[in-house]
């Protein structure tokens, strides 16, 4: 399955990487690590 915004994966954040604009999230799917990257400003 291709990632999308859609798309609800069942799994655990392993890791939370915050930057001054983006923040890059961890996430451990039945063993599989997914990174997704968040572009925003507080």
């Amino acid at each position: 399955m291709k990632p999308s915004a859609r798309n609800q994966l069942k799994g655990r954040i392993t890791n939370i990487l915050r930057g001054a604009t983006t923040s890059h999230i961890t996430i451990d799917v039945n063993s599989t690590l997914i990174t997704s990257v968040m572009i925003g400003v507080d």
